[in-house]
């Protein structure tokens, strides 16, 4: 039985051993480049070789491992042989590229890509291949990333009849590969803080949020031209040096650049948009105005947190004092009350509350967007909105909404002005550089709290600063809404000057309004956890003793002691 049995293993072994054998041979037939990948295949990304998942997904999937090798012959080892049979202007472009890390790679792409290739060589990317350039520049891999992954672009939505480039944000990071590398810029002459004045533009903000609507980088250095379809858009293959003459962004032509998404643009528009702070422009007049608002907004915080710290110093150790002493509000002031606030006084003030933190909760994200730390939690902010477009529609409605409160408060002023009822208590006068002094005074350990009238000093530089407010942030606001129309009659450092100041003077009120206001109506020990004037319009007899003693005073004064 032995020996039939080994007869028959030997007859099925030999043809398993034949199949092994002829294994390689169709799995080359099936897969031509796996014989290559035998050797070059990559584990994660980075590392040398092809990563055949990715390279499958690739818009070049279906191409040949020699299709862009040429002249390699698998299997085994290779060496690439030269040119033969190149045509002479095949041969000239490769001596011509003898700079590139990756000439053939170079060549290889313009078999295909002829005309691509023709235009990046014409471009100010191209330059460098020409043997002239002191450092070497960008191949199509610098900007498409690994050559073995490289995936069809989605096209953006369109915007004012332009077709931006896909993916805005990644053809900005692209850019900034080489832009923000300081040490290849000064190689190459290149202006170091390019990238730092994108990510500062309204373009660069709006690009770090992810809009679809706003230009990248080559948006705008990009040639122009239309497709097949007649729509004008950006060739980004085609990126001229800034000084010459057809670049997009050379003389006359910025305003026609910038007139693809802001019809009417003339040049005074197009010099908004440049790679320099808004506060350096050609004119020293929004130099000065950033001078003159930094300073102010710095020492407005600076008083204003040391008289936060202060007072709640002097609240702890009144409350202690008081505790020791075994005071306390006289309950029958508490369950009294007098009408501080009217129904319209109230109504003012709820809109423009509403308007106010609508405006910042829209507004900062994006102003915020510029530095590369908040860009992730500013998306984050406006996705709730929307996204950053859908965050500037609300932003102007909250300017509408604090717009509509200040009318409503000017015509509650003349008609109370008309009818002689109007109290003027609001004024600042020269009784209050008193209570100033008295009140630091006080705080500091010093005599007693000022007997303040119907409004302390406090109240009144509230009541003012929204003056001062509305006239700064509605003004340069509408600067900013309609720029184009601005800038047909308004020199240069208008519209400069309206950017600086809107961001300034938002960062200062919004800064003082939930530091130092609210610690005043919400967070003072003394009346935690709010004011409740704002709602009610009343305040208490005790807390008008307390708070505002000398009006108390004076009305008790005028009070008929025949009424209850």
């Amino acid at each position: 039985m032995r020996v039939p049995t080994l007869l028959l293993s030997l007859l099925l072994t030999f043809p398993m051993a034949a199949a092994a054998a002829d294994a390689p041979a169709q799995a080359a037939a099936s897969d031509p480049n796996q014989a290559c990948l035998d050797c070059h295949v990559a584990s994660k990304p980075g590392e040398s070789g092809v990563r055949p998942a990715q390279f499958g997904k690739s818009v070049h999937g279906t191409f040949g491992c020699t299709d862009c090798h040429a002249g390699y012959q698998a299997p085994g080892p290779h060496e690439l042989p030269a040119l033969e049979g190149a045509d002479a202007a095949t041969m000239a472009r490769f001596e011509a590229l003898k700079a590139s890390t990756a000439p053939r790679a170079y060549l290889a792409c313009g078999n295909c890509h002829s005309e691509v290739v023709e235009q990046l060589a014409a471009s100010v990317h191209g330059k460098w291949m020409k043997g002239d350039a002191k450092v070497a520049g960008p191949t199509c891999a610098s900007c498409h990333g690994a050559v073995h992954e490289i995936v069809k672009p989605v096209a953006a939505p369109a915007a004012a009849g332009v077709k931006f480039s896909p993916g805005a944000r990644a053809i900005s990071e692209r850019c900034e590969k080489c832009h923000a590398d300081p040490v290849f810029a000064e190689k190459a002459g290149l202006k170091g803080d390019v990238v730092v004045t994108f990510h500062d533009s309204i373009h660069g903000r709006l690009v770090n949020t992810g809009s679809a609507r706003a230009p990248a980088c080559a948006d705008c250095h990009g040639v122009a031209e239309k497709d097949a379809k007649g729509v004008l858009h950006p060739n980004a293959h085609k990126i001229l040096a800034k000084t010459d003459p057809a670049s997009p962004v050379a003389g006359t032509h910025r305003a026609q650049t910038c007139g693809r998404c802001h019809e009417g643009a003339n040049e005074n528009f197009a010099k908004l948009i440049a790679h320099h702070d808004p506060a350096h422009s050609e004119s020293k007049i929004p130099h000065f105005l950033h001078v003159v608002f930094s300073w102010l907004a710095a020492l407005t915080l600076i008083f204003f947190a040391g008289h936060v710290a202060l007072d709640l110093f002097a609240e702890v150790r009144h409350k202690i004092r008081m505790k020791k002493a075994g005071h306390g509000h006289d309950p029958l002031k508490e369950a009294e009350f007098v009408q501080r606030f009217d129904l319209h006084q109230r109504a003012q003030h709820w809109m423009m509350l509403s308007g106010v933190i609508l405006l910042g909760v829209t507004g900062w994200p994006l102003r915020g967007a510029g530095s590369p730390e908040a860009i992730e939690t500013s998306r984050k902010i406006l996705a709730l909105f929307g996204g950053p477009h859908g965050a500037a529609l609300l932003h102007r409605i909250a300017a509408v909404m604090i717009i509509i409160s200040g009318a409503y408060h000017i015509l509650y002023l003349v008609l109370h002005g008309a009818r002689r009822t109007l109290a003027f208590s609001m004024l600042p006068g020269p009784r209050d550089v008193g209570e100033i002094r008295d009140n630091i005074r006080y705080m500091l350990g010093f005599g007693e709290r000022p007997a303040y009238g119907k409004y302390s000093y406090l109240e009144k530089f509230d009541y003012w600063a929204v003056f001062w407010g509305m006239i700064m942030m509605v003004g340069t606001g509408f600067v900013l809404w309609f720029p184009v129309f601005f800038a047909k009659w308004a020199p240069h450092w208008v519209l400069t000057s309206a950017q600086i100041i809107h961001g300034e003077e938002a960062t200062l009120a919004l800064l003082f309004l939930f530091v130092v206001h609210f610690y005043n109506a919400h967070l003072k020990p003394s009346i935690f956890p709010m004011n409740w004037v704002w709602l009610t319009g009343k305040m208490s007899h005790a807390m008008l003793e307390e708070e505002h003693r000398g009006q108390y005073e004076e009305l008790v004064k005028k009070k008929d002691p025949q009424d209850p």
